[in-house]
C-alpha cells in the first residue's frame, strides 16, 4: 500500500499550489473575456500570444528542459558544485544567445506567423493587422518565459517546487489588472494588454530569480556558450527530442489554424473551453503523472501501481467530464458570461466544451500510459501515439471542419485524442505491465456513477434554466449542482460496491500517521 499512499499524497500536495494557479488563470481569462470580447480584439489576442507559446513549449519547457534538468541532477549528486556552477552560467549564456535569435526571428516575422495561424484573417484587414501587431509584440514574453523555465529548473533539482509552480499567478494578475484599468480609464486596449503580458512575464522571471539569489544559487551568464562540454552534451540530447516535443505545439497550430477558419469568435472560444477541460487535467492528471513516475520507477509491482493510478484517476476524471457534459452552458456561463463575452459566445463556447469534454478520459490514459512507458526507459511509443494523435486530428479537422465549424475543431481534437490513447493502452496490454484483471470493470462502475449524477444534473438544469453569466444565482446553482452531483456520485458508487473511495481514504489515513 506503501506505493499508493506516497502517489496519493504526491499528488494532493501539488494539487494546492496549481488550483491556486488554475483559479488565477481562470480570473484572467474572466476578464480578458469581460473587456476584450470573443471576436476581434479577444481573436487576435489569442492568436497573437500563441506564437510565442508555441516556441516557449517547443524550446524552453520540451526539448532542452528534458535535457538540461537530469545534467544539472547529475552534477548535483556526485557533489561537483562548481563544475555545477559553471554549467549553469554557461547554459543561462547559450540560452540567452538562442533566445536573442528566436525572438529577433519571430518579430521579423510577426506577418507570415500571423498568416499561417490564421490565414482566414487576412480577409478582414483591421483584424489582421491588430493580430501581427500583438504577434511581434508577445515575442519578446518568449524571452521571460525561457528564463522562467530555465530558472525552475535549476529550483527543481534543489527540491525547491512550490513558488515555481505558482509564478504563474504573477503573469495572471498582472495582466488582469493592465486590461482591467485601461477599461476602467476608457484607454486603448491594445497596448495596455501587451503592457502585461510583457510586465507579467519580467515578474516570472524576477521571482525566481531573487529566490535563487536567496538560497546562494547566484544565476548568472558565465563562459562556455555552446562550449562547456556539458551544454554541448545538453544540445546533442536536445536537437533529436524537438520532434517529439514538437508534435503538441504542431496539435496547438493545427487548431488554431482551423478555429480561425470556423467564423468570428471561435479561436477565443476554444481557448475558453479548453481552459475549463484543462483544470482537471492540470490539478489532477499532470500531478498524478509527477507523482507516477518516479513511483512506477521504485515499485516491484508496476503493473499493479499503474492499475491504481488509472482508477484513482477515473475515479475524478469521469464524473468531472459528465459534469461539464451536463451543465456546459451554466458553467460557461458562470465563469466568462457578460460584458462583451455576449450568450451567442457561450452557446458557442459550450458546444465546444462538450466534445473537449468527451476527450477528458482519453487524455489522462495517454498521460499515464506515457509515464509507465518513460518508466520502463522506453520513448518510442508515446512518441508513435502522438505522431498518429496529430496525424487524425488533421484528418478528423479537415472532414469536420465544414459540418460542424467551431464545434467540429472540438469535435476532431476529442476523436484524435481516443486513437492515441488506444494505441498506448493496446501497447502496454501487449507488453503485459497493467497486472489488474479488473481495471474494466472498476472503472466502468466509476462511468456509469457518473453517468447517472450527469442525467439527474441534466433534469436540473432544464428544470431551473438560469442566466448564460456571471452572476450569484449562476453561482449559486453550478454550486449546489456540484455538492449535490458529488452526493449522487458517491452515493451511486457505494451502491455498485466500488472500492477506490476506501483505499484513498486508507491511504490518506495511513499517511497522516
Amino acid at each position: 500500500m506503501s506505493g499508493k499512499r506516497a502517489l496519493v499524497r504526491a499528488t494532493a500536495g501539488m494539487a494546492l499550489v496549481t488550483v491556486a494557479s488554475r483559479l488565477c488563470g481562470l480570473l484572467r481569462d474572466k476578464v480578458l473575456a469581460a473587456v476584450l470580447g470573443p471576436s476581434g480584439i479577444g481573436d487576435a489576442y489569442t492568436v497573437g500570444f500563441r506564437a510565442p507559446n508555441l516556441f516557449r513549449q517547443l524550446f524552453a519547457e520540451g526539448a532542452l528542459q528534458a535535457t538540461f534538468v537530469p545534467t544539472l541532477a547529475s552534477l548535483q549528486r556526485e557533489e561537483k558544485h562548481r563544475e555545477a556552477a559553471r554549467f549553469v552560467g554557461a547554459m543561462l549564456s547559450t540560452l540567452l544567445l538562442l533566445l536573442a535569435v528566436v525572438v529577433a526571428a519571430g518579430m521579423l516575422g510577426a506577418e507570415p506567423f500571423a498568416a499561417a495561424l490564421a490565414p482566414a484573417y487576412r480577409e478582414t484587414p483591421e483584424k489582421f493587422a491588430l493580430t501581427v501587431h500583438f504577434t511581434r509584440s508577445f515575442f519578446p514574453y518568449l524571452a521571460f518565459a525561457s528564463l522562467a523555465a530555465f530558472l525552475q529548473g535549476v529550483l527543481n533539482v534543489r527540491g525547491r517546487f512550490l513558488l515555481a509552480a505558482g509564478t504563474p499567478i504573477a503573469f495572471s494578475l498582472v495582466l488582469s489588472a493592465a486590461v482591467l484599468f485601461a477599461h476602467w480609464r476608457k484607454l486603448p486596449l491594445p497596448p495596455w494588454v501587451v503592457a502585461g503580458v510583457l510586465v507579467g512575464g519580467f515578474l516570472q522571471f524576477l521571482v525566481l530569480w531573487v529566490h535563487c539569489l536567496r538560497l546562494g544559487l547566484p544565476v548568472f551568464p558565465a563562459k562556455g556558450a555552446f562550449t562547456d562540454p556539458h551544454v554541448r552534451q545538453v544540445l546533442r540530447k536536445a536537437v533529436p527530442l524537438l520532434f517529439s516535443a514538437g508534435i503538441y505545439p504542431l496539435t496547438v497550430f493545427l487548431s488554431t489554424n482551423f478555429a480561425s477558419r470556423a467564423g468570428e469568435g471561435a479561436v477565443f472560444c476554444l481557448y475558453v473551453a479548453s481552459r475549463l477541460t484543462e483544470i482537471v487535467y492540470g490539478v489532477v492528471v499532470v500531478q498524478l503523472f509527477t507523482a507516477l513516475l518516479p513511483t512506477l520507477a521504485a515499485s516491484r509491482d508496476r503493473g499493479e501501481t499503474l492499475g491504481f493510478a488509472l482508477r484513482f484517476q477515473s475515479l475524478v476524471v469521469f464524473p468531472s467530464m459528465f459534469f461539464l457534459l451536463a451543465l456546459p452552458r451554466p458553467v460557461v456561463g458562470l465563469l466568462f458570461g457578460g460584458g462583451r463575452f455576449a450568450p451567442w459566445a457561450v452557446e458557442l463556447a459550450a458546444a465546444m466544451l462538450v466534445f473537449l469534454a468527451l476527450g477528458m478520459p482519453a487524455l489522462a490514459l495517454s498521460k499515464l500510459a506515457a509515464g509507465s512507458f518513460y518508466a520502463h526507459h522506453e520513448t518510442r511509443q508515446p512518441v508513435l501515439a502522438a505522431v498518429l494523435s496529430l496525424a487524425s486530428f488533421a484528418l478528423f479537422g479537415v472532414a469536420l471542419l465544414p459540418v460542424l465549424q467551431g464545434p467540429g475543431v472540438a469535435l476532431a481534437l476529442a476523436g484524435s485524442q481516443y486513437v492515441g490513447a488506444l494505441w498506448l493502452w493496446w501497447q502496454l496490454k501487449r507488453r503485459g505491465w497493467l497486472e489488474d484483471g479488473q481495471l474494466l470493470q472498476r472503472v466502468s462502475r466509476h462511468a456509469l456513477a457518473a453517468a447517472g449524477m450527469a442525467a439527474v444534473l441534466s433534469g436540473l438544469a432544464r428544470a431551473v434554466p438560469v442566466p448564460p453569466v456571471t452572476s450569484w444565482v449562476t453561482g449559486a446553482f453550478v454550486g449546489f449542482c456540484g455538492v449535490f452531483g458529488l452526493g449522487v456520485y458517491v452515493a451511486l458508487l457505494w451502491l455498485f460496491r466500488a472500492p477506490e473511495i476506501g483505499e484513498v481514504r486508507q491511504a490518506l489515513r495511513r499517511g497522516g500517521r
